[in-house]
C-alpha cells in the first residue's frame, strides 16, 4: 500500500503541481472587477516585454464606463531595469507595433520610484483604449524608454505573447466601442 502512495505522488500529484506553477499559479491575464455603477475595471496583470536591453515589467488598468461619453484612458505602469545613467529622468516612453510604424506614446509620465542599487525604476503613464487595442491585436511590438543620451528598446519577446491572446479573448472582445 505504501508503494502505491509513493507512485501516486510521483505520477499524479507532482506533475499537477508543476503544471499549476508553470502556468502562473492560476493567475488570470485579465482580472475583471466591479468599480461602481455601470463601470467595470479591467486589470491586465503584470507581463514582461524582453529584448536586447533586458526586460520591462508592465501592467495596465482600464475602467470601462457604460456612458459612451466617458474617458477612454488607461493607466500603464512599467518597471524597467538598466545599468545606464539617467533612469530617473525618463522623458518619453512609447510602443511601436509590427503592423504600424506610428509611435504610441504614454502621456503624463509620472515616476513612482528609482532604486539605484538594483538599477530599477517604476513609472506610470496614460494611454487611450484604442491604443491598447493596437498593442494587443498586433502580432508583436516593442516598448522604448527614452533616458538622457539613450533609448532603451524592449521587445518583442516576453510573456506579452501569451498575455496578448488572453487580452483579446477576455477584454477586447467584451468591450463595445
Amino acid at each position: 500500500m505504501k508503494k502505491i502512495n509513493k507512485y501516486f505522488l510521483l505520477i499524479v500529484i507532482l506533475p499537477t503541481i508543476f503544471t499549476f506553477i508553470s502556468c502562473g499559479g492560476g493567475l488570470r491575464a485579465v482580472e475583471l472587477m466591479y468599480a461602481g455603477k455601470n463601470t467595470t475595471m479591467y486589470f491586465i496583470t503584470p507581463f514582461t516585454i524582453e529584448g536586447e536591453n533586458g526586460k520591462v515589467e508592465m501592467d495596465i488598468t482600464y475602467r470601462d464606463y457604460a456612458n459612451k461619453d466617458s474617458s477612454k484612458t488607461a493607466s500603464c505602469k512599467f518597471t524597467f531595469y538598466s545599468d545606464e545613467q539617467g533612469i530617473e529622468k525618463v522623458s518619453q516612453a512609447y510602443f511601436i507595433t509590427d503592423s504600424d510604424t506610428t509611435k504610441i506614446y504614454l502621456k503624463q509620465l509620472d515616476r513612482f520610484f528609482v532604486e539605484r542599487d538594483n538599477n530599477k525604476a517604476r513609472y506610470e503613464g496614460k494611454l487611450q483604449y484604442s491604443d491598447i487595442k493596437k498593442i494587443f491585436t498586433a502580432f508583436q511590438c516593442t516598448f522604448t524608454v527614452v533616458i538622457p543620451k539613450k533609448e532603451l528598446v524592449y521587445g518583442p519577446d516576453g510573456t506579452i505573447t501569451k498575455t496578448r491572446i488572453a487580452v483579446r479573448r477576455e477584454m477586447l472582445d467584451l468591450i463595445e466601442e
